[in-house]
């Protein structure tokens, strides 16, 4: 591609260079890639400039906040320098002119909420594969086609990695694409060329205040998702108030409710649902028909997580008795609700890492808990120090037994966080305190008994533990693992 072609849109560009990649990441670059230099919030791009030149970029683009400044093209002796008005805001639009998707070959799903992102974008995903299709997805635990996922470093990547990663599926006859997107992805105008056909609001509940300040702010990066002109199909949860709200707004007017509770008038409904210990059965009715969903997953929660999935596939045209046929097949995501077993003792790893899914968690388990609940968990540091204390309740409230350790300390002392959770405790001598996690679990498990449920919280399908700055190795499914055979 020209540079000339891609910055076309916004300003002539007077150089005949051929490109080969887009990126952020100085890093990153190879030889006839362009080098786009944006402020940071941690660095700045435009102090790698340099850099880039020197790894072989053939251009640089670069953020400028002088509005005069649009367009200036400076030459040095190592390459241009192109400055773009803040670029910032445009990134996606100027990654979409080089990674374009074309949503009639393949529909994104974009997925919000506080909880649930991941297990629906991979139910979607794998209620797709099962019926033949080809699907891929974007989030938390990874990115790829299904099957072939590879890490992520956040859930909603920079704007160029994310439409580099959609064209690719594109190319790879990927049907559907279902994208976790996160409230700072949204904020910061990542996702904001994304050809989104349909967007699901599953829940909002307190998360991520350090950085949006309160929930105002923070509801409000979460509703620009859908309102995106081009999308087709908004999916509101009825059973989260601010879903509901928004459901029932002139703005969202043709936007499509579901809900697990027959008392909610909602387009996709369960009702009659009996939990037992392989899962959950439950009547669904809706538009295109009505049958018996039998789930595999465990929780209330993971009811709705299904009919989410479901009802996102149903707009988007695929067949209703097919896709319930699949629902059987599903499987949780890793750390996500995922149990172990020994002697009679359910241990579950789980990402709950805020009050809300804490407590829905907790509150799930103890409809399968024959003897006592155990929950282990910590709070991350340099993170919102509010939910310390409403994480504490929610462990005393639904939980017989509290082991409070460490999860990712960051660059806080992990005593002064416990110290924080320990405040919102109505019984704080009852809690067994443990710094060390891999020792706080292994108490918990050597002091469980048979028809007990052990809830490890927080780390999930993390293989780390970030420590003053360093993340050293740390995989909870693992430890499990190991620690159950080597109890048996």
């Amino acid at each position: 591609m020209l540079i000339k072609d891609l910055l076309a849109p916004w300003f002539h560009y007077s150089g005949d260079e051929k490109f080969n990649e887009l990126t952020v990441d100085s890093r990153q670059i190879t030889a006839g890639d362009v080098f786009v230099a944006i402020p940071g919030h941690q660095v700045d791009g435009r102090d790698f400039i340099q850099r880039a030149f020197s790894q072989g970029a053939i251009a640089v683009i670069a953020h400028t906040d002088k509005p005069e400044e649009h367009g200036v093209q400076t030459m040095t002796p190592a390459g241009p320098i192109i400055y773009f008005s803040h670029l910032s805001g445009q990134l996606s639009a100027l990654a979409f002119q080089r990674y374009p998707v074309d949503k009639t070959k393949m529909k994104v799903i974009g997925v919000t909420g506080t909880n649930g992102k991941t297990t629906v974008t991979q139910l979607i995903a794998q209620l797709v594969v099962n019926l033949g299709g080809k699907a891929a997805v974007m989030g938390t635990v990874g990115n790829g086609v299904w099957g072939q996922l590879k890490e992520s470093e956040n859930t909603t990547s920079d704007a160029i990695t994310t439409l580099k990663q959609l064209h690719e599926f594109q190319l790879q006859g990927v049907e559907i694409c279902a994208m976790e997107v996160s409230s700072h992805g949204l904020a910061q105008h990542r996702i904001d060329a994304v050809p989104f056909s349909s967007a699901l609001m599953n829940n909002l509940s307190r998360d991520h205040l350090d950085y949006h300040g309160d929930m105002i702010n923070y509801a409000a990066a979460k509703r620009r998702l859908f309102q995106f002109p081009e999308l087709e199909h908004r999916l509101m949860n009825l059973d989260d108030k601010v879903a509901l709200k928004w459901h029932t707004e002139h703005e969202f007017s043709k936007s499509v409710g579901f809900s697990i509770h027959p008392s909610v008038s909602a387009s996709y409904q369960v009702s009659d649902a009996e939990y037992h210990n392989t899962g959950v059965t439950a009547k669904l009715m809706c538009p295109h028909g009505q049958g018996t969903l039998n789930s595999p997953l465990l929780a209330e929660f993971n009811l709705s997580n299904v009919l989410a999935a479901l009802a996102v596939l149903l707009e988007e045209g695929y067949p209703f008795e097919p896709l319930l046929a699949q629902v059987p097949k599903l499987e949780a995501a890793k750390g996500r609700m995922e149990c172990f077993y020994h002697q009679g003792i359910t241990v579950v790893v789980d990402y709950a890492h805020t009050p809300d899914a804490l407590e829905q968690a907790l509150k799930a388990l103890s409809n399968h808990c024959q003897e006592q609940l155990w929950c282990v968990f910590g709070c991350g540091g340099d993170r919102d120090k509010g939910k310390r204390v409403q994480m504490a309740a929610a462990a005393e409230q639904h939980a017989q037994r509290v082991v409070i350790t460490s999860d990712n300390p960051r660059t806080e002392k992990p005593m002064s966080i416990i110290e924080d959770i320990v405040t919102g405790l109505r019984q704080p001598q009852l809690a067994h305190i443990e710094t060390d996690r891999q020792t706080a679990i292994k108490y918990a498990l050597s002091q469980a008994q048979a028809g007990d449920i052990v809830m490890l919280a927080g780390k999930g399908h993390e293989t780390y533990q970030e420590i003053q700055g360093i993340k050293h190795s740390y995989d909870e499914r693992a430890l499990v693992g190991a620690l159950v055979g080597a109890l048996a």
